[in-house]
């Protein structure tokens, strides 16, 4: 059972009354997420594509505008790098379809996940080279390509590199020294030198902001260039970056674009899935996200950037029928190799470690990721899922984290006895010698240094609001603080000694709870998912007579919305 904290951010919430034009409830709320700066607390309640930041506010960016267009003028082959996630997909479509609002002689390539790996693979530059391309431009990736662009440059190649990623330090006396690779323009936001207003753009809104600023040089069409936030939109959302600041706009001009896109590829895959719904963040991270990212795990990326190019319609469709069952190869995948670690973790006791490591040789290394994410979510304690790599005596792998756990520094100290690292706070990437696995889950779990609440999962509360004062319209003007996401969690209240009027499990696996409470009088569906255990220890606690019986409630306000009917119903997170 997860712990129960309201926010305790007072000051916050005082400082943003202080601005004036701001109801309580939006003071609290954007309170609650840290948003106090007066412009920051502007571009959030009034999100306007006229706020976006300046592109060339980022360094190089005049720079790589020059280049672009002096490519251009010359007649060469830009090459686009991306990478073979989603946010790399996205990011690669930004730049091509941003660039042929004014020119055609473009490619791209993409790293197959497996036989390539992350990043720009010597593969890929070695046939930029034998094809003599004029300008690399990297997407996504590139920040550590380092080995790579120095060929390309030998080759007299020019290379912009586009890039979200951390920068490599090293430390020089008294300050860090930033490593940047020896491209002719490097545009990153989380560069130590950027002054740029926001750093947390996903590889697509970086890709975004160099188009961006080519348009504003070259007095660009705006209608189609924020077309293109369709695509931002998508990796914003997939990437999981900071759903604040101008990736908010991002999100919401591109859903508004989404819904109405002329994109036939996207059009096909969600006509594929059956999706016929409003197009929202849960469907760019949850329908197209994984369809898109399928691609990448088990075949190539290329599929997906194929389908997005194509102007057959026939053909089309046909590749979105493959992506599905693509996906839905992935999803049996991941559940049988889900299964398969949840079985090692029991027979090894695993559980009980600060930091989970599970090495499962037959899983799908493209999956790996996926696995740990969800293990993570289980056991809410770090964890990293290895299986073998094509490398004899090689385990490669992905980890996943929790708030607390820093993977990317607690791994750094043991990373030069590692064949590959590379990652952030919340995720990493690696490879290991087999025999140096179960060294490597001592070394972290004696360095680990989480506190037994650490590893208490936890649920943040904005504040406490009796059921008996909601209606379908506070419901609906909760809607304003869409998408949620990262740094913007959705808004949760909080409600003592609540009535069960009724209480039983449906769904295909019974496992969805479905209840009335009963407050002043008033009856109110509520409902919760994956709840079986829930419905246990409520049976347990009032010894199988729940009926009458008094629960607290974590929740939120939600419209259910049946045959052209609206009502009011309550989404519940937890219960005690």
């Amino acid at each position: 059972m997860a712990n129960w904290f309201i926010y305790n951010k007072k000051q916050n919430y005082i400082n943003n009354l202080k601005l004036g034009n701001i109801s309580k409830l939006d003071a609290l709320i954007l309170g609650n997420r840290d948003i106090i700066d007066p412009a920051k607390v502007d571009m959030y309640l009034n999100p306007e594509l006229s706020k976006l930041h300046d592109p060339f506010l980022l360094n190089d960016m005049d720079v790589a505008v020059d280049l672009i267009i002096e490519t251009m003028k010359k007649g060469g082959e830009i090459r686009i790098f991306g990478d073979y996630d989603q946010d790399g997909i996205a990011s690669v479509m930004t730049l091509m379809d941003g660039l042929l609002f004014y020119y055609d002689n473009i490619s791209y390539d993409i790293p197959h996940r497996v036989e390539e790996g992350y990043g720009i693979s010597s593969k890929m530059s070695d046939q930029a080279i034998q094809d003599k391309v004029l300008l690399v431009i990297t997407c996504d990736n590139g920040i550590t390509g380092f080995d790579q662009i120095d060929n390309l440059k030998e080759a007299g190649i020019n290379v912009i590199v586009t890039d979200h990623h951390q920068i490599q330090k090293e430390e020089n006396d008294e300050w860090l020294d930033q490593i940047l690779p020896n491209a002719d323009a490097v545009i990153n936001p989380k560069r130590l030198d950027s002054t740029y207003p926001f750093d947390d753009l996903c590889g697509a809104g970086v890709s975004f902001k160099l188009i961006q600023g080519l348009y504003q040089r070259l007095d660009g069409d705006e209608y189609y260039l924020y077309s293109l936030l369709e695509y931002v939109a998508m990796g914003t959302v997939c990437d999981i970056v900071s759903l604040t600041d101008e990736n908010r706009i991002f999100v919401i001009e591109g859903l508004k674009r989404l819904n109405e896109t002329e994109k036939i590829g996207l059009r096909a895959l969600l006509d594929e899935t059956g999706w016929d719904r409003e197009i929202d963040e849960y469907t760019l991270g949850f329908i197209l996200g994984p369809l898109m990212n399928s691609t990448g795990r088990l075949k190539s990326a290329k599929l997906a950037i194929d389908l997005l190019i194509e102007e057959n319609i026939d053909k089309i469709y046909e590749m979105a029928r493959d992506l599905v069952k693509l996906n839905n190869e992935r999803k049996s995948l991941t559940e049988t190799a889900y299964n398969k670690a949840i079985e090692i973790i029991n027979d090894n006791s695993y559980d009980k470690d600060d930091v989970i490591i599970v090495y499962a040789p037959d899983i799908n290394e493209s999956i790996c990721g996926i696995v740990a994410g969800r293990i993570k979510e289980k056991y809410f304690r770090p964890t990293i899922i290895l299986t073998n790599a094509k490398e004899e005596g090689v385990a490669k792998g992905s980890g996943r984290s929790i708030p607390a756990y820093n993977m990317y520094d607690k791994i750094g100290p043991y990373s030069d006895k590692l064949k590959s690292f590379g990652g952030h706070p919340m995720a990493c990437g690696l490879s290991i010698s087999i025999e140096k696995i179960d060294e490597f889950r001592k070394f972290l779990n004696e360095n680990s240094k989480l506190s037994k609440a650490d590893k208490e999962d936890y649920i943040n509360i904005d504040t406490q609001i009796p059921i008996s004062k909601l209606s379908l319209e506070f419901a609906e003007s909760l809607d304003r603080f869409k998408p949620f996401g990262k740094d913007n969690s959705r808004p949760v209240f909080a409600n003592k000694g609540v009535d069960i009027a009724a209480i039983s499990l449906i769904g295909k696996d019974k496992n969805t709870l479905r209840l009335s409470l009963f407050q002043n009088g008033i009856y109110y569906n509520a409902i919760k998912f994956q709840a079986e255990d829930d419905y246990n220890y409520l049976k347990e606690k009032f010894n199988g007579d729940i009926l009458g019986k008094k629960i607290d409630i974590v929740y939120y306000p939600d419209v259910n919305e049946f045959r052209g009917n609206r009502t009011l119903q309550l989404k519940l997170i937890d219960i005690r």
